[in-house]
């Protein structure tokens, strides 16, 4: 009976604000934009410079390890500065509640685009988009950070231009030596934060793998009644578009940088038809 109590206590809290609603005085909530486990975030309308703008609030409920995780975010986003990648415009306290402020990405997510939209992504198409997000990417760990969430939500496509959103997860590189779990299981955060991926470049290339097969099964229609198999056996791939696939996926710390795999894409993307 407590921990329903307790429960319904911390939904309560989090209860998602209005359209109208206004943040702190200046920011007034069009609509929600997402929920997660540490936050919420919201399209909104800054009344002093008429700009949209997305607004994540620390959910209450979570407490310290909601403000660490913002207040966590702001640091690394205040160490960027990429025309495809969010500004950090704000961080406030309102109401009991922390605030940060980022610019507001038009376009669709590659989850909107795959499920929403209908797109399907062929080899040719998926090594295109990748070498384009790598750009970004690459940015980011030129910069000593991981991303640490690089998944179909947090890519957003702008015509041909790609943006990195959510950086809720990320946080400076440490030394290999430094990373107890070389197999990328989740281990906990010193702080008590959630468990993540080891801070390395290998994480967020384990993330594009995954991203990848995202893209290619978005043309994939299973037969009705047939047992689900390996993407290795559902996925019609040529050899290349295969091999890659296998080493970001099973050995992603066999890159020794972002730069390697830019150069191995755009040699697959040769031999793809």
């Amino acid at each position: 009976m407590f921990e329903r109590l307790r429960a319904f206590v911390a939904a309560w809290r989090d209860y998602p604000l209005e359209p109208g609603a206004l943040i702190g005085g200046r920011y007034e909530v069009i609509s929600r934009l997402g929920l997660g486990s540490y936050g919420l975030t919201y399209r909104c309308l800054d009344r002093e410079s008429k700009r949209e703008v997305a607004v994540k609030q620390a959910k209450p409920s979570k407490k310290d390890i909601g403000y660490t995780m913002l207040l966590r975010e702001r640091d690394v986003l205040l160490r960027l500065d990429h025309p495809r990648i969010p500004s950090c415009r704000d961080f406030i306290e309102d109401k009991g509640s922390v605030w940060l402020v980022t610019d507001y990405i038009y376009g669709s997510t590659f989850e909107q685009l795959i499920f929403d939209e209908g797109s399907v992504f062929g080899e040719k198409e998926t090594l295109g988009f990748i070498l384009r997000l790598m750009d970004v990417v690459g940015y980011i760990h030129e910069k000593g950070i991981a991303h640490l969430d690089l998944r179909i939500p947090n890519i957003i496509a702008k015509g041909e231009e790609l943006y990195v959103i959510d950086f809720g997860l990320a946080r400076p590189f440490v030394e290999a030596s430094d990373q107890a779990d070389q197999n990328f299981l989740r281990d906990p955060d010193p702080d008590g934060l959630p468990a993540r991926m080891p801070a390395s470049i290998s994480s967020d290339l384990h993330d594009i793998g995954h991203l990848m097969l995202f893209m290619l099964y978005s043309g994939f229609s299973p037969q009705r009644g047939q047992q689900e198999r390996s993407w290795t056996e559902e996925l019609p791939l040529s050899p290349a578009m295969r091999g890659l696939l296998l080493r970001l996926l099973d050995h992603p710390e066999s890159y020794q940088d972002t730069g390697e795999l830019i150069d191995e894409l755009r040699t697959v993307l040769t031999q793809v038809s």
